[in-house]
């Protein structure tokens, strides 16, 4: 699994459902007319290039270093399209998925936070907007620090979410407890419990975490 960022020059929009419509076409078919070029395009992507190198396998090179057994898996004319990548970490997908309008990123899951880091401050250098999907949300080269650094809060379907399963799991707790059969209502309440417990505990962070976190940090005034 991977997540996306885009990165483009302009138009300039600080409105996720306005970038959303503008990556329409692109989306559709890969049509990226709507942006203007950029040659901070190239250098962003090369510098990331240069932080996390890698070097795209000729298709001799990939087919020799691939099991025999993987090889079966694949149509001779199959195998001989594929090539693989020395190494490419944190990237799901390469190479970049680039033009002189847009830079398309495919991070791993669980990559490292420098690397988002590495790319928000790229973003900032070149003056690019940087555009998460799966937020959604938009990171202007214009936006304080603080806003790239601080916790947003969470929306309101994470709020729906984790009450009701604090709910359904309190629910499910009190009815293991009512069950007649002592042998039986003992083992399903305590495994009920612990886990509404963990529930509890999960909406209670989201509650007062960063009220707790913070609360041995030095005051900025």
């Amino acid at each position: 699994m991977s997540m996306t960022l885009i990165l483009w020059k302009a138009p300039v929009v600080d409105d996720p459902d306005e970038a959303q419509e503008l990556l329409k076409a692109w989306y559709e078919t890969g049509d990226d007319s709507a942006f203007e070029p950029s040659g901070d395009i190239a250098q962003v992507a090369e510098e990331l290039r240069r932080i996390y190198p890698y070097r795209l396998l000729s298709n001799d090179e990939t087919v020799a270093a691939m099991p025999e057994e993987e090889k079966r898996l694949y149509s001779e004319e199959a195998l001989s399209e594929i090539r693989g990548v020395d190494g490419g970490e944190p990237w799901a997908d390469l190479p970049f998925d680039e033009t002189e309008r847009l830079l398309a990123l495919d991070v791993r899951w669980g990559a490292d936070d420098a690397v988002i880091a590495a790319i928000i401050a790229l973003a900032r250098k070149f003056e690019l907007v940087l555009y998460d999907p799966q937020g959604p949300d938009i990171f202007l080269p214009t936006d304080p620090i603080e806003e790239l650094t601080e916790f947003p809060g969470f929306k309101l379907a994470d709020w729906a979410k984790i009450i009701a399963m604090v709910a359904l799991l309190s629910a499910l707790t009190y009815g293991a407890w009512q069950i007649p059969i002592g042998w039986i209502r003992w083992p399903a309440t305590v495994a009920a419990g612990f886990v509404a417990a963990a529930g509890w505990f999960v909406l209670i962070l989201m509650l007062f975490g960063r009220r707790i976190l913070g609360a041995d940090q030095p005051s900025k005034s």
